[in-house]
């Protein structure tokens, strides 16, 4: 696993700067990483009261790996280097990179909202708990070539990483989706504008899964 300057293969270049996630955004990450854990603990739970037969059991083992794999991808250490002539991030399986040369500005975002968040309803104020930070690094031609998401990420360290590359960077202070299009519409992705959609698939696979495991364990 990649999560060490270590592993940093030297045709990178030699290493200059280094960030971590600080412990402010582990509610976050841990937040994220619920659901797995919720699935997990519950075909653990029906493992222990119902013990099926080795095929079924083998088969809710696989689940409960799988569900452990998700959580680890959100906890794991995650590492950004920047070296003399990459940005590199740390992910399962070797580092994703961007160029130095081909970044051209960053957009940061120091909150991004769900689309209608943003906006006052009936005179209240909006609410905040789903909002987090991003940072894209972005060419001439204002695509994407390196994202850090506030779910794991902090707005800090996203800041000290444009500042130290010294590129131009635009900074918006609460925005949505939307309006984050027109202005970049090459860094707003279809699950960003319609998050509704990540919700309704995560919670039919999870549904899924959990009848599928329910029915297994008690007609096998």
């Amino acid at each position: 696993m990649a999560d060490n300057i270590r592993h940093i293969p030297g045709r990178f270049g030699q290493v200059r700067q280094v960030w971590h996630p600080r412990i402010t955004s582990m509610g976050r990450r841990i937040l994220a990483c619920f659901p797995a854990a919720v699935l997990g603990v519950l075909c653990l739970v029906m493992l222990w009261m119902r013990r099926p037969a080795p095929a079924i059991s083998a088969i809710i083992v696989v689940v409960v790996l799988v569900c452990i794999a998700l959580c680890w991808v959100w906890l794991r250490p995650n590492t950004v280097a920047v070296t003399s002539s990459h940005v590199l991030g740390s992910r399962g399986i070797g580092f994703r990179n961007a160029v130095r040369e081909k970044v051209r500005g960053a957009v940061v975002v120091e909150s991004l909202e769900r689309p209608g968040q943003g906006s006052k309803r009936g005179g209240k104020a909006p609410k905040r708990g789903l909002a987090r930070p991003f940072l894209w690094l972005v060419d001439d031609d204002g695509r994407n070539l390196f994202r850090l998401d506030g779910t794991v990420w902090d707005l800090r360290s996203m800041q000290e990483l444009a500042t130290y590359l010294g590129v131009p960077t635009t900074q918006f202070q609460r925005v949505e989706p939307k309006a984050l299009g027109n202005r970049w519409p090459k860094l707003v992705t279809p699950l960003m504008r319609y998050p509704w959609i990540k919700s309704v698939f995560t919670g039919a696979v999870l549904i899924g899964i959990v009848a599928a495991v329910h029915w297994l364990a008690w007609n096998a």
